[in-house]
């Protein structure tokens, strides 16, 4: 019987990290993609209003995604954006100057109304693109920064912990 669970085991081929973490919020996706072109929003008075802080499902700038690309949903996170339509979910970067207002609007001070651009992933990090392991599992054989975390904003997608 240990047989059979170990082939089963070995024939399942793992999912993306991505697919899991979009799978939790919208079950039907079952492909993620990398975009290939920036996608321009604007995000509205009314898009901030309409808005829950803290929610990748309901913040201002998804508001704004699904309202442009007619989606059947939007997840934003800290750095990344997934556009869903249908059975597939749509991969974006997520610049600087989004996510600013996206700390702003986490700590209710407002997302201000403008015209923000969302990119696809730079070439290293797009789907399917192999990296080079230095020493230690590490990806360049430098030290690792110390990181600072900002607090008070939504959670990291595929983080256990949510903050109500």
């Amino acid at each position: 019987m240990s047989t059979k669970v170990n082939r089963i085991a070995l024939n399942h081929k793992p999912k993306s990290i991505a697919l899991a973490n979009v799978q939790k919020y919208f079950p039907k996706v079952e492909r993620v993609e990398d975009s290939d072109t920036p996608l321009q929003v604007e995000v509205t008075k009314a898009d901030s209003n309409s808005s829950a802080v803290r929610n990748k499902e309901g913040c201002a700038m998804a508001v704004a995604c699904k309202r442009k690309m007619k989606a059947d949903g939007v997840l934003v996170a800290r750095s990344v954006a997934y556009i869903i339509k249908g059975t597939t979910a749509t991969r974006y970067q997520i610049p600087m100057s989004v996510q600013k207002e996206i700390v702003s609007f986490d700590r209710e001070a407002g997302f201000a109304p403008g015209t923000y651009q969302l990119v696809p992933e730079s070439p290293a990090n797009r789907f399917g693109e192999k990296r080079e392991y230095g020493p230690g599992g590490k990806l360049s054989g430098k030290p690792v920064r110390f990181q600072h975390r900002t607090t008070g904003i939504r959670t990291a997608l595929g983080s256990d912990v949510e903050i109500e």
